[in-house]
């Protein structure tokens, strides 16, 4: 019961969060839309940008046990990058708000979650890098530096969601169906190693 109200919290911040943005958002637009009175979300919560991290740490912590699955899958690196690719867009095409929240927050974040979303950030990053690294030393991918080829990947990746802000919602899902080729190939030309 505890933790349906506190996701009913989290899904209501989403919503406000995507439709207002973090700073204009009122703890009380998040209580009307989850249903409950404002009091209810500082019993789960100690402030809007704990919200907020809230959001992203969850997701970030989905995506990781998701990359942890691939990796144990025993597939190529070639096929678990495809796989993240085409789960990203799909996750991204079903929860546009969330994405929308994401997106927005990454670039503009308030000082007090500054260092902690870089931490989270970095997580993801370092999985890609060291999916990258694997590919090098299986013989899939070219010598490369790991990092930068990592945060390379990642703004790509970044660049397309972005359409998901700047394009009418159908034009933005169309360019979320054709990412995940578009972008393998992208990235496969890049860094794969010929004949690899």
């Amino acid at each position: 019961m505890k933790e349906d109200k506190r996701e009913l919290i989290r899904e209501a911040a989403i919503q406000v969060f995507s439709e207002k943005g973090f700073h204009q958002a009122r703890a009380e637009e998040i209580a009307q839309a989850a249903g409950v009175a404002v009091g209810t979300i500082y019993n789960y919560f100690k402030s809007k940008e704990e919200i907020l991290l809230d959001i992203f740490a969850t997701e970030f912590e989905e995506r990781k046990r998701f990359y942890e699955q691939l990796r144990e899958s025993g597939r190529s690196v070639v096929e678990q990058l495809r796989e993240i690719l085409r789960e990203h867009f799909r996750l991204l095409e079903e929860q546009r708000e969330l994405m929308q929240v994401l997106l927005r927050e990454r670039f503009e974040p308030s000082k007090e979650l500054k260092a902690e979303l870089a931490r989270l950030y970095r997580g993801i990053v370092g999985y890609v890098e060291d999916m990258v690294r694997r590919g090098v030393e299986e013989g899939w991918l070219r010598e490369c530096e790991p990092r930068v080829i990592a945060h390379a990947i990642f703004g790509a990746v970044e660049a397309v969601i972005a359409c998901g802000l700047i394009y009418p919602e159908e034009e933005a899902r169309r360019i979320f169906r054709a990412a995940p080729k578009e972008l393998a190939e992208f990235i496969w030309r890049g860094i794969g190693r010929e004949g690899g």
